[in-house]
């Protein structure tokens, strides 16, 4: 991809398209993928920008994604580019779900094994009691910790670690069904 000037705020972010600058339609596609044009993943680089953009963009707001090709030599392959953008967002919202879906299967699997094992420490714990016995005392907090420490993980998960990843699929929701436009470059006026 080509150098170019970015939104510096989200002021500047809104209401904007997209911009993809690239300087022949082959970098917007995977260039170590041998399949034909039209089958070709995305190039990473222009996925991740494509993709970072949009999550910052207002969530009711409907994307466009301008694709300007330097060489322009884009003719009769606008509906194969904008296939390729779409499908690649359409199998990224997949990918995203399913590894939403993972994550979730795994809190909700921690959070039975982070009870079982607070009521079991905690359980041990009362068994012990309080004691004027300096091993004993420490073995007492230590297994009430443990058994707190347990629910960290399930914790984790239900209260941040799913949120990202849905802001992302509907992030790529919304670009696999964004307008791809194709500006003409603008003549240069000596």
């Amino acid at each position: 991809m080509e150098q170019r000037n970015w939104p510096r705020s989200q002021k500047e972010l809104q209401g904007t398209p997209i911009q993809v600058r690239v300087a022949s339609v082959e970098q917007i596609f995977n260039a170590m993928d041998p399949t034909p044009l039209e089958e070709r993943s995305l190039n990473p680089e222009v996925a991740d920008w494509i993709e970072e953009w949009a999550e910052d963009l207002e969530r009711d707001e409907p994307i466009t994604i301008e694709v300007l090709v330097a060489d322009q030599r884009l003719a009769g392959r606008e509906d194969v580019v904008a296939s390729g953008i779409h499908h690649h967002f359409e199998y990224r919202e997949w990918q995203a779900g399913r590894q939403l879906s993972k994550l979730l299967r795994e809190g909700r699997i921690s959070l039975v094994i982070g009870i079982a094992a607070i009521f079991a420490f905690n359980g041990v714990a009362q068994v012990i009691g309080r004691s004027t016995n300096p091993f004993l005392e420490v073995l007492h907090e230590g297994l009430l910790v443990v058994g707190w420490v347990s629910l960290w993980k399930p914790i984790g998960i239900f209260l941040y670690e799913w949120w990202p990843i849905r802001r992302e699929r509907h992030a790529c929701r919304r670009l696999a069904e964004a307008e791809v436009t194709f500006p003409p470059k603008p003549s240069r006026v000596a």
